[in-house]
């Protein structure tokens, strides 16, 4: 029973290691989202050129764009916090039920 300590900190460990990775992988898809919806927000109020009237529309729908980038952008990262975070519980949970060895 001695030997499975480390095999359990060891899950534990592995655990987290995927959580960061999880982590990582949503921030990069978080960026990758928001600054498309910029690019096309950015986009949209270039194509208006310099026409008052269509720049009068072009930038509060870019703003708009830009919010829902931004909220994408959130809740990627959101989601990605809640499945690690649940993939360490679960890993901690595993580890505490298993019983400790007696002297």
């Amino acid at each position: 029973m001695l030997s499975e300590a480390p095999t359990l900190a060891k899950m534990v460990q592995d655990a987290e290691q995927r959580a960061a990775t999880m982590r990582q992988e949503a921030q990069t898809l978080a960026d990758k989202v928001k600054a498309e919806g910029y690019r096309q927000a950015d986009s949209l109020v270039a194509k208006a050129g310099d026409n008052a009237l269509a720049q009068l529309a072009a930038k509060p729908a870019a703003e708009k764009m830009k919010k829902q980038a931004d909220d994408k952008s959130a809740s990627i990262i959101r989601a990605a916090n809640e499945r690690a975070d649940s993939v360490v519980a679960a890993a901690r949970r595993q580890a505490e039920s298993v019983p400790a060895a007696k002297p």
